[in-house]
């Protein structure tokens, strides 16, 4: 399933835009943006500094939280961050496997999705 989102997605990006569609700077920026986006959920037992070590990791990849938003119920934690992965200083692929293995690390789980993935898995 998510293969075919994945091709989806790729497909109405390479899409033309409509003739005579004109689009403000702002919204192109905004559009710009938005594909340079990723979403990490995390979740898990909690513990001291789960948060700190998270975002530390996103961090020292050269990520930036746009927004995060963290529950604990009892003893479990989950936590949804979105990333702008634009300035990252490494591949995603690599981004997302070093995010994954420094959260298993503090005893929790960890998805890494591009934006775009995440709002097609939304339409389906």
């Amino acid at each position: 399933m998510i293969a075919e989102v994945t091709r989806e997605v790729t497909a109405q990006a390479s899409r033309p835009s409509q003739p005579g569609a004109e689009v403000c700077a702002a919204c192109a920026e905004a559009e710009r943006r938005r594909g340079q986006r990723a979403v990490v959920t995390t979740t898990g037992k909690n513990r001291r500094g789960i948060v700190a070590n998270i975002a530390q990791a996103i961090a020292a990849a050269g990520g930036d939280i746009l927004d995060i938003a963290q529950t604990l119920a009892g003893d479990f934690f989950t936590m949804i961050i979105v990333v702008d992965v634009s300035a990252l200083e490494l591949p995603f692929a690599e981004f997302k496997s070093k995010l994954v293995a420094s959260v298993e690390a503090l005893g929790a789980h960890c998805l890494v999705m591009h934006e775009e993935i995440v709002n097609a898995l939304q339409r389906v």
